[in-house]
Parts: structure tokens; sequence; C-alpha cells
């Protein structure tokens, strides 16, 4: 099951990921609407603590990267957009997700009110398993362990967009791919 578009070519809007300088995700979205684009920035509300208090603060989902949905002639476009590092890319041309894909993210941000608590099931995942997460705004999504950091958080690797994350995610609320 492939998340890439299929095509390059006749596509005349296709999403693009795009890598931005480090906590220039908003900055870069608003300048893509305003050249015209449509541009998603993907984000979940985090719990933050100051010294003196908690704070509720939305972040990206994917820190250092956002969506942006335009014709394939115009990524020259989205790369001079200042702020942008590169568009993730596929050989010469540049990655281009699939419509499905990226509603089947938009909709599981959507359901995801409030991210759910890690359980204490120890679940012994190694390096290279495949696993999907079965719960939180990436329900759905396949990965493949990269690294464990203790036994509350795994390091994915999710080849759709070419990154890494790291899920403050409990091992038991992602299985094995099957």
């Amino acid at each position: 099951m492939t998340h890439l578009a299929s095509s390059h070519e006749g596509q005349p809007d296709s999403w693009f990921v795009i890598w931005t300088e480090s906590r220039a995700e908003k900055k870069v979205e608003a300048r893509m609407a305003a050249l015209g684009l449509s541009p998603w920035l993907p984000t979940v509300k985090e719990r933050h603590r100051w010294s003196d208090r908690w704070r509720d603060v939305v972040c990206p989902l994917f820190p250092g990267y956002l969506f942006a949905r335009a014709r394939s002639v115009e990524w020259h476009k989205v790369l001079r957009t200042p702020g942008v590092l590169t568009v993730v890319r596929d050989g010469e041309r540049p990655a281009l997700l699939a419509d499905s894909f990226v509603a089947r993210l938009r909709d599981a941000i959507e359901r995801n009110v409030a991210a759910p608590e890690p359980v204490a099931d120890v679940v012994n995942y190694q390096p290279g398993d495949e696993v999907i997460v079965q719960e939180g705004a990436l329900k759905g999504v396949r990965g493949v362990v990269r690294e464990r950091r203790s036994g509350r958080q795994l390091v994915i690797w999710v080849s759709q967009i070419g990154r890494g994350v790291a899920f403050t995610i409990g091992p038991a609320l992602v299985k094995a791919a099957g």
C-alpha cells in the first residue's frame, strides 16, 4: 500500500511535502497561502510546562514539515518561498502524496480530541519491526520502528513523508503490521 501519488505527470494538483527551517512552519504556511498555493500544516495540541504554569500549545505534528497542494510545475515556486529548505523528493522529482493519504491524515487529526494515555502493557518492539498506530492523531499510519527510547517512546519511520517521527506513545498503542 503506497501513499505516494501514482504519477508526477498529468496531475493538475498534488500534495508536496515541504521541509522548512526550524520553527518556521507557520510563517511558511502563511507565505505559501499569500502566493496562492494551498498549504496545510497539521497541528496537535500539547501540554507544556513553564516554571509557574501549564499551558496547551498548538505544535506542528511533524516539526519542520508541512504540506502544500499545488500544480506539479509550481514546485520551483515552492522552493523559492522564504523559509523553505527543500521539497522532499522521489529521485529527481518532488515526492507527491496521494489525496487519500492526506484526507485520512486530516480525518485522524480532526477525530483526535485528546491524546490517549499510554497503557501499561509491555510489548518489546525492536528496530525494524513494522507497526501500525492504533490511537491518536496518526491512527492507521504504518511505520517502521527505528529506535526505542525507554518503555514509553518509540521512534517510528514514516516513509510517506520521508522522516522519522518521534511518538511519545506507549508501545501498546501500536500493533505489529501483519
